[in-house]
């Protein structure tokens, strides 16, 4: 039985710059597009954003470029005192602009959609309104009708949406609905990959090989302060980056007991505060990064012989298609 490929993408913001030069590199040096060799991509925020572009067909290396050519105007610097004006104004508004992260998504997705998605896609986002989880989902599985004919661009915008970052995205084809970043629930999406692939699309978990692509991570601890007079003040952000490093290290463990063998992970540590999600100026370390990373034996070798190994995933047809899909653009 021919194993079934997950690529899974974790969140991170600006820090995807870091997975997508992962993936480049690979592409590159192995001489294989990701979209032939993977039978499921999930994503989340940034790697929602990355999986959308590959599923569409897009070579790694223009996601690249997008974070190169588009990073510094979605996450604005404008020095010192604008980085203060800033977290000034983060207190009482969304810190950065909808609008410029949507103009710089539209230049590299133009106006496809969802549905042209080339292999099954998962991009887990959170519906704010209804206050429940959802999951983009292309229609892999006949009920998975509602978010085909939704625009790249909308969806990609779903997932990303993070709370104070940004202000929540409308979605129109979903009527009034209002989507805020999947990474609030599952900023690694390693185990919503397992789940659909187990649950929904009826394969043995010891089938699954799974690629796992990190953000950086850095070393985290909870201080002496924070653990005895740990108020509001004392935590501040990092509680939320408590939260996430918790769901990451769960997910990935989880993910790891699941499929055995199964699971690689790739994903490299920096010195905590080197990288913010939002600020554009370590976005060429970031790349180079993760280059370097992508280029270590201990990577490359399981990627060439696991999943970038010629032997492509099984053609995905849509159980409903767009009745006039768009072209690249």
């Amino acid at each position: 039985m021919t194993r079934f490929r997950i690529l899974s993408l974790d969140g991170g913001g600006v820090r995807g710059a870091f997975s997508a030069s992962v993936l480049a590199t690979l592409e590159e040096s192995l001489g294989k597009n990701l979209v032939d060799h993977f039978d499921l991509i999930v994503g989340t925020s940034t790697g929602g954003i990355i999986a959308i572009a590959l599923a569409l067909g897009l070579p790694a290396r223009r996601i690249v470029e997008f974070y190169e050519q588009h990073g510094g105007e979605i996450f604005h610097d404008t020095g010192v005192v604008g980085r203060w004006t800033g977290r000034a104004r983060h207190f009482f508004a969304p810190k950065r602009s909808r609008a410029r992260l949507r103009a710089a998504l539209e230049v590299v997705l133009g106006t496809r959609k969802f549905g042209e998605a080339r292999c099954r896609l998962v991009v887990p986002t959170y519906d704010a309104i209804a206050g429940r989880i959802y999951l983009l989902k292309t229609v892999h599985c006949g009920r998975f009708i509602h978010d085909y004919e939704a625009l790249a661009v909308d969806c990609a915008l779903a997932t990303s949406a993070a709370p104070t970052y940004f202000e929540a995205s409308p979605f129109p084809l979903h009527g009034g609905a209002s989507y805020i970043d999947g990474g609030v629930w599952a900023n690694c999406p390693a185990m919503v990959g397992f789940v659909e692939a187990t649950a929904f699309l009826g394969v043995p978990p010891h089938n699954i090989d799974m690629l796992s692509v990190g953000t950086v991570s850095e070393p985290f601890s909870v201080s002496p302060l924070r653990r005895t007079l740990g108020g509001i003040i004392a935590w501040n952000k990092g509680l939320i980056e408590l939260l996430v490093r918790a769901e990451v290290e769960a997910a990935v463990a989880q993910a790891k007991l699941l499929t055995g063998d199964g699971f690689h992970r790739i994903d490299a540590l920096a010195e905590p505060g080197r990288f913010a999600l939002d600020e554009a100026r370590g976005i060429s370390d970031l790349i180079a990064l993760g280059a370097g990373e992508a280029r270590k034996r201990q990577h490359i070798d399981v990627v060439a012989t696991r999943f970038l190994n010629g032997a492509f995933a099984e053609r995905f047809t849509p159980l409903r298609s767009l009745a006039h899909p768009q072209g690249n653009q």
